[in-house]
């Protein structure tokens, strides 16, 4: 099961055998439902995952019941609330499959152990605190430079699995609009 893992490691940093061992043993493998919850919100988040097959999102409830979809991680991403991983604190967001899934878990004392550990770790972390950095930039540069329109037309060129592979509600939680938004603006496509 972590054969995915591993080649995803490989193709991302130069790591020897003895090293993608000792970091592939710490990966628990965790199979998932549609709309399965992974982490509420006033819980901690104490895994890591990492998406085999299937998809995960990251998502606030508002106060007005609305939903507000921060990633969405397919295949080969990683995914947790990564304010409460790293701090170890409550956070105020939801992990949910949005398909029936397959994840490899690692959980914080693991992250930590291989940390200390595993050398090549460390360039780890990096490279996901840069990715969360850029697609968190990205993120709020979307939303204030580009109408509802221009996002969807991103994520049709760039994101082309999320529109054929998850839901309008979803879709539309992750754009900032309504449902009904969305389906007028894929009309007029």
């Amino acid at each position: 099961m972590t054969s995915q893992l591993a080649i995803h490691l490989q193709n991302s940093f130069d790591i020897n055998h003895q090293e993608l061992d000792k970091v592939l043993g710490f990966f628990k493998y965790k199979k998932v439902l549609k709309n399965e919850i992974l982490l509420n919100k006033n819980e901690t988040a104490k895994h890591l995952y990492f998406v085999l097959s299937g998809s995960v999102r990251a998502f606030f409830i508002e106060e007005d019941g609305l939903e507000a979809t921060r990633y969405i991680a397919f295949e080969n991403n990683f995914i947790t609330s990564l304010n409460s991983f790293i701090k170890q604190e409550p956070t105020n967001e939801y992990l949910q499959a949005t398909e029936n899934g397959e994840l490899l878990a690692l959980s914080y004392d693991s992250f930590k152990t291989l940390l200390s550990t595993v050398a090549i770790w460390k360039d780890f972390y990096i490279k996901q605190l840069e990715v969360a950095y850029t697609t968190n930039h990205w993120r709020l540069e979307s939303f204030i430079k580009m109408d509802a329109k221009q996002r969807y037309d991103y994520l049709i060129e760039i994101y082309p699995q999320m529109i054929q592979r998850l839901s309008n509600k979803t879709v539309a939680s992750y754009l900032g609009i309504t449902q009904e938004s969305l389906s007028r603006i894929k009309v007029k496509r």
